[in-house]
């Protein structure tokens, strides 16, 4: 296993559940958050991949200049997944 694993974001809101909201579910409830868990993890999955494709891209258009591909990120976000208020 590997030691320096960081947490996502879902794996994060997972975790919390049980004692933000202390309840049990029957099979088929239990089946389905699970399922939504999964699809969850690969939403922030794909969306990792097309913010870094695009940094690449908007720093390739940038001559390499990295510090520029800093600011470009927040614009990019804010576009793609509706800024920081959501």
């Amino acid at each position: 296993m590997n030691d320096n694993k960081q947490q996502t974001a879902v794996e994060w809101f997972w975790n919390q559940l049980p004692e933000i909201l202390p309840f049990t579910v029957d099979t088929e409830t239990a089946v389905k958050l699970q399922e939504a868990y999964k699809q969850a993890k690969e939403i922030g999955k794909e969306q990792h991949g097309k913010t870094w494709d695009h940094a690449m891209e908007s720093m390739k258009a940038r001559g390499g200049n990295d510090m520029r591909a800093y600011t470009d990120f927040d614009g990019y976000y804010a576009e793609t997944y509706g800024g920081n208020n959501e």
